[in-house]
């Protein structure tokens, strides 16, 4: 009966392996774009947040806890999304090697070839679904470990196959494969046990020479299978000091925890991925007599719709988290026109706290704060996700680095560090704090390790010259401004989390000769909407900007306002633009003729005609939480 039977890798007919392969092959292409398409950055940062290097001490630490060898592996191909491009393409390149072993090891009818979509599909999912838990991932190498898991569970499965059924060399290899499986791959070495009983099961009679096993002979390997899986584990417990018993069998799979809470939904496609070769099994005992072609087709079609659902419920897309990725990258390269133009996008809605803190940022840098920091879309939208985001943790690390808050980028960096592990995002902030703090050997312990990886050896070449030319410090784009910033007095202090609030009090309460520094001191207290602070920041820096052109509109809008609010300040003298004084005549007056609305109801009344000043901000903008 075998013969009547066509399954992939047996077919003679070039038709027949064409359309057995097209499912797979449009899946792979489908798949690939829209990784190209959505996830290119997520991708990147998924690269930056991890680490690989070539060291036997490398791979002693992960080899620490089972499956630290299925971690390695998975660390050293995320390397690979340094290029995006390249890592897609090597990603979909595994999932076409999954389904090409399923076939093979399985031996799956060519009428049933759309049932190896479901592995690949669980695989997308898994990595789709990520969002900001990329920032709270405490297993290396996690967001491929599934698609490794795979590929060794189908590898085990196919030296079961190519084994004799004879002289128990099956159930040898199985032995050995529990055995020696759960140390190198922890609980995905379950899943090759698994395929190995089903293929047991699912068998047909001309598969092997020894004829079909009887019913109390696959009972007996499968009750010793189960056993031996439920016993190396404990032994190997023994071996393992910083694994706790109550994961001795989740060994190599993320736990999704995120403080005290675990999200259990994050673990669907893990689950759909663990089920996956059961119907692929089945589909082993379905000769063409028992189902027919086209209810074959149409199943498959209803299960690609289904796979396709599930795949998009699953995948989570945010504009905002977007808008956060694209804007690290461009802080990075120090593109500050990028970052405003993504933050000009309003197309995500209201911003998140991140989001506008870059914007403030960049306008600093670029000198147009004074002149354009209302002209944004502003707001305190939280971060998209089921747990609770710090703004520490996704973003604040950068934000304290460029206003000179070493110490604290610093700090930030090593805690992640021992809660989440080694990354190249902390160790390239770790180089910089570092050189700014004048902490060579500490700089220089940074780059070697840099310099021992695939991508980012030009990087630690480029910032090891600092070692030995200090001086250059002051004169590179990079560095030069945040010398200004770090012009404070040294205090113990604390943020409790919140990078915003401190950054902003910390430099409406400073006071510095250095007129960058001053500038960001009055553009703390006017953030603040602080009169008492805003008054001594306004004159120490008018008196440092003495001669200027110009007083930037924002500075003159919070002058004419609080002048008028309090009386405490003679601003009669003061020369202000005629705009400054109009625009605040009309916001008064439209005011007035507004005063039966709500607060709420006159912040979208205003926005079109005011929202571009510290007017509209100063009455109209409350509420904006941080995180």
């Amino acid at each position: 009966m075998l013969h009547q039977i066509h399954y992939i890798g047996r077919m003679k007919n070039p038709n027949k392996v064409w359309a057995a392969c097209l499912p797979g092959a449009l899946f792979l292409i489908a798949a690939g774009w829209a990784l190209l398409k959505y996830e290119q950055e997520f991708l990147f940062r998924a690269q930056e947040l991890s680490l690989f290097l070539p060291t036997s001490l490398f791979y002693k630490t992960l080899t620490a806890y089972p499956g630290g060898t299925l971690s390695w592996i998975s660390a050293f191909l995320i390397q690979f999304f340094h290029n995006p491009q390249t890592g897609i393409v090597l990603l979909v390149a595994l999932w076409g090697l999954i389904m090409a072993l399923g076939a093979a090891v399985f031996r799956v009818p060519a009428r049933w070839s759309g049932l190896l979509l479901i592995a690949p599909s669980a695989l997308l999912a898994a990595i789709v679904q990520t969002g900001y838990f990329i920032f709270y991932a405490k297993l290396p190498g996690y967001l491929l470990m599934p698609t490794v898991g795979m590929l060794t569970a189908l590898c085990a499965a196919g030296v079961w196959r190519l084994l004799p059924a004879r002289y128990g060399l099956r159930l040898l290899w199985m032995t050995v494969w529990i055995g020696g499986g759960y140390p190198l791959f922890g609980a995905w070495s379950f899943l090759g046990t698994l395929c190995m009983l089903l293929l047991l099961w699912t068998t047909d009679k001309q598969a092997i020479a020894s004829g079909k096993p009887s019913t109390a002979r696959r009972s007996l390997v499968t009750f010793l299978g189960i056993a031996l899986t439920l016993i190396v584990p404990l032994l190997f417990y023994h071996c393992y000091a910083q694994t706790g018993l109550a994961h001795i069998y989740t060994a190599g799979l993320p736990n999704f925890q995120v403080g005290e809470t675990t999200f259990f939904h994050y673990r669907y496609p893990y689950l759909v991925l663990a089920l996956s070769m059961l119907p692929v099994a089945g589909a082993c005992r379905l000769t063409p007599q028992r189902m027919k072609g086209m209810y074959a087709f149409l199943l498959q079609g209803l299960l690609t719709v289904a796979l396709g659902a599930g795949v998009k419920a699953c995948w989570y897309r945010d504009a905002n988290f977007d808008k956060e990725l694209r804007i690290a990258r461009a802080v990075e390269r120090l593109d500050w026109e990028e970052v405003l133009n993504i933050a000009r996008d309003g197309s995500s809605g209201a911003p998140t706290r991140l989001i506008v803190m870059n914007k403030n940022l960049a306008l600093f840098r670029l000198g147009r704060a004074g002149d354009e920091m209302f002209h944004y879309p502003d707001g305190g939208t939280p971060p998209n996700a089921p747990f609770t985001v710090r703004l520490a943790q996704v973003g604040g690390k950068p934000l304290y680095m460029h206003y000179g808050k070493e110490n604290f980028a610093y700090r930030w960096c090593m805690e992640d560090c021992v809660e989440f592990g080694w990354n190249i995002e902390n160790l390239k902030l770790m180089v910089k704090t570092a050189l700014l703090n004048g902490d060579r050997d500490v700089a220089r312990k940074y780059l070697n390790l840099l310099k021992r990886t695939r991508y980012y050896a030009d990087w630690a070449c480029h910032y090891e010259t600092y070692l030995e030319h200090p001086d250059r410090l002051a004169k590179d784009p990079e560095f030069a401004p945040i010398l200004h910033m770090m012009t404070y007095r040294d205090q113990l202090d604390g943020d409790n989390t919140l990078v915003e609030m401190y950054l902003l009090k910390a430099f409406a309460n400073g006071d510095g000769d250095d007129p960058l520094y001053q500038e960001q001191t009055l553009i703390a207290a006017l953030l603040l909407k602080d009169i008492d602070l805003f008054w001594p920041r306004f004159f120490k820096y008018a008196t440092l900007h003495t001669g200027a052109p110009h007083m930037p509109t924002h500075y003159q809008e919070a002058v004419y306002l609080y002048g008028h609010l309090e009386n405490k300040v003679d601003i009669s003298q003061m020369p202000f633009d005629a705009e400054v004084k109009d625009t605040y005549e009309r916001f008064m007056a439209f005011n007035r003729q507004c005063g039966a609305m709500s607060e709420a109801q006159k912040a979208l009344a205003f926005y079109p005609q005011f929202g571009h000043t510290f007017y509209y901000y100063y009455f109209l903008v409350r509420n904006i939480k941080t995180y």
